[in-house]
């Protein structure tokens, strides 16, 4: 395996100029040619018949070989415009963009196909585009055409072509071509299930052969699973950077925060409440300080705070606190809150993850149909589940949250409690849930069936 980044972005930009009408276009032409006539060098702090719009903004990083880099953003955060820069099809406005070997790339939904072309057409095309001859595209073509696994539609215009069949034979052809680096941006999520589950399959493969993968998805559990490093953009800027499992935390408040920031999220940790001190409850400067003591090592808090979660733990069948969970027994984790302004219609609710951060639980009263009544400043209440902790032997972590209209987070504790569940020595230690499994062996007398049985 090449030691040399595969890929290598440093200081790149990206301008758009966004023009009123299509008369200012012609008038800026006009300005621009003048500009060049009298030697004048244009700059974007220059008035123009324009306003700008960076969709990228000084974005640095590389890409090493056999990595899989998930990119997390909001819409609009510059993620599909940082592909298409890399892939080569969307010049950068500034910065250097170095990158080696060859580079495949599912973007947009049927990007690279001729809607008139026959798949198998289509197949020699793109091929033929990312440098592989006919003979070798010929000699890989039934190996495409059995994982995109369309049938007689290989035979077929696209333009006759389903979504899901179309993302099928662009996956095929760009990862059976041996990539150095592959970009997918988020089109997996046209794919029924099992077709999902195989790309994945394949995806690990490659990666396990040393291409690098750039993934884009605004699934949380995909590139948390089966990603080694994320990358956070928000407004066109890298804004985070590290562990799946902790830039997906920094993601979740940006989307649900009161008002997004562009600043780096490990630094808006426990922001203060706003004051409102006519409506603000008695007990808020109390509650804070032991609200603070239990929060735990690794948590990750943000919310404005009007209701404020004090307490999460666990309790078994006799009402004792514990954070180690027998499989298949049945426990109570409670929540216990204080509102510190009046609310009406609040969502309150709990997820489990595992280790790697994948969902495996999840509930809030609106799912469950329990409608909270008003709360008023300065009440205290609990908010519980009961549950069978049918979970496999292993670390799993709680999150509590609480939220208002429209999503606006009061408070959500990511991993605010960290819990051990054990006594499953029957299972797989690659097992995340108990099904309570019994197993059994019966034989079947049928002489009919006994193989290599000799003769006589």
């Amino acid at each position: 395996m090449s030691l040399i980044s595969p890929i290598k972005l440093q200081s790149v930009s990206k301008c758009y100029r966004i023009y009123k009408n299509p008369q200012d276009r012609f008038k800026q032409a006009f300005l621009n040619h003048w500009r060049r006539m009298i030697g004048a060098v244009e700059n974007h702090a220059e008035a123009g018949y324009y306003r700008e719009h960076w969709a990228l903004r000084d974005v640095s990083f590389e890409l090493q070989p056999g990595e899989a880099v998930g990119i997390l953003g909001r819409n609009g955060a510059g993620k599909s415009t940082l592909l298409q820069i890399i892939a080569g099809t969307l010049a950068p406005t500034s910065g250097t963009v170095e990158t080696t070997g060859r580079i495949t790339a599912l973007l947009e939904l049927g990007s690279g196909f001729n809607p008139e072309f026959t798949g198998c057409e289509n197949v020699f095309m793109n091929a033929g585009i990312l440098g592989l001859s006919r003979k070798d595209t010929e000699r890989r073509f039934d190996e495409i055409a059995a994982f995109a696994d369309i049938g007689d539609f290989i035979d077929q215009p696209i333009k006759t072509y389903s979504s899901g069949m179309m993302m099928r034979l662009a996956f095929a052809v760009q990862t059976v071509l041996d990539p150095d680096v592959l970009i997918v941006d988020e089109a997996l999520s046209v794919g029924d299930a099992k077709f999902q589950e195989k790309c994945f399959r394949k995806l690990r493969t490659l990666r396990e052969g040393g291409t690098s993968i750039l993934f884009v998805s605004h699934d949380i559990n995909s590139v948390t699973s089966f990603c080694d490093r994320a990358l956070l953009f928000d407004a066109g800027q890298l804004i985070d950077s590290g562990k799946p499992t902790d830039v997906s935390k920094a993601y979740i408040e940006s989307l649900y925060s009161e008002s997004p920031k562009k600043s780096p999220p490990r630094a808006r940790e426990n922001l203060p409440i706003e004051a409102e001190p006519e409506r603000a409850s008695p007990v808020q400067t109390i509650t804070r300080d032991a609200a603070e003591e239990k929060v735990a090592q690794d948590e990750y808090r943000f919310g404005n705070r009007k209701v404020e979660i004090l307490e999460v733990a666990i309790f078994d069948n006799k009402g004792k606190q514990t954070e180690l969970l027998a499989s298949g027994n049945r426990y109570t984790i409670i929540q216990t809150v204080v509102a510190h302004f009046p609310v009406i219609d609040l969502a309150s609710g709990f997820i489990i993850r595992n280790k790697r951060g994948v969902d495996l639980f999840g509930i809030t009263n609106k799912t469950a149909g329990v409608e909270i009544p008003r709360i008023e400043a300065g009440q205290i209440f609990e908010i519980s589940i009961e549950i069978d902790a049918w979970l496999a032997a292993g670390d799993y972590f709680l999150q509590a949250a609480n939220a208002g209209e429209n999503g606006v987070q009061y408070d959500c504790r990511i991993d605010a409690l960290h819990f051990v569940v054990i006594d499953t020595p029957t299972l797989f230690t690659t097992s995340i849930v108990n099904l309570n499994p019994k197993l059994r062996f019966d034989s079947i007398k049928n002489e009919q069936h006994t193989m290599g049985a000799p003769d006589g």
